[in-house]
């Protein structure tokens, strides 16, 4: 893991973290919590900064405190893919794993709790009240991203980057896509870059920019700025974004992996 900045942590700082009720953390009970308080040490990454890299011996694991992290698998060509995103409250790396399958990396400005793996098994060994945590936090992940793929399945490139748009337009407080109220306009401020969203969304950014300009000629939404898209007709996207997302965008909170 390559850290910009490693702090320890306070318990006071821990009682007050931001994602302590959306994360394992809100599981474990109070003598774990004083141990992992202890245990654990704050990095900032800047966007596009590799946290932990594919291959690599797993020494430390980590949970989003803020910013947006990619999972990322390489190939053997050195072809890059972006697998699904990581929010505050998800688990970066995985517990009782030597090697790494896939690397992480600071999609965002990033923050992590993190600690040494083998200290983490240790306590989760002796903390029935931690492995339920790990085990409902890392099952919360695995249903993001099986959302995620409900959503890219059977769609073209221009549905696939309709969907998106429309997903987070029904989405608060995510830490990719912000919606901003303009007077009665909806603007969407996209933090991700073009190359990590066409990645995301399996096209090309050439692709994605060719998909976006077609729903603003159609009238769904008009590209203020290359991060700023603000959505004109809610029913012209939803029609132009294929089939139906019922499900998908009533409980949309976390609805990416």
């Amino acid at each position: 893991m390559t850290v910009v900045s490693l702090q320890n942590i306070s318990q006071s700082v821990c009682n007050e973290c931001p994602v302590r009720k959306i994360s394992l953390c809100d599981h474990v009970d109070n003598d774990t919590r004083t141990e992992m308080c202890r245990l654990l040490r704050t990095a900032t990454f800047s966007r596009g900064q590799s946290i932990i890299m594919q291959g690599d011996t797993a020494t430390t694991l980590g949970v989003v405190t803020s910013g947006v992290v990619k999972t990322v698998f390489m190939t053997e060509d050195g072809d890059t893919q972006v697998l699904g995103l990581l929010f505050p409250g998800d688990i970066v790396g995985r517990a009782f794993e030597a090697e790494m399958r896939f690397s992480y990396e600071a999609a965002t400005d990033a923050t992590l709790c993190t600690f040494n793996r083998r200290t983490f098994e240790n306590l989760m060994s002796r903390s029935t009240s931690l492995e339920h945590g790990y085990l409902m936090t890392t099952l919360a992940q695995m249903d993001a991203m099986r959302s995620w793929t409900c959503l890219l399945r059977g769609r073209t490139a221009r549905q696939r980057v309709a969907a998106y748009l429309l997903f987070r337009s029904a989405t608060e407080d995510t830490a990719d896509a912000y919606v901003e109220t303009i007077g009665d306009r909806l603007v969407l401020n996209l933090r991700l870059s073009r190359v990590d969203l066409a990645s995301l969304l399996d096209m090309t950014p050439e692709t994605f920019c060719r998909c976006l300009h077609s729903l603003a000629d159609q009238g769904a939404v008009h590209v203020c700025a290359p991060h700023l898209i603000e959505v004109l007709d809610d029913a012209r996207l939803r029609d132009l974004a294929g089939p139906s997302l019922e499900g998908l965008v009533e409980d949309p909170q976390r609805a990416v992996g």
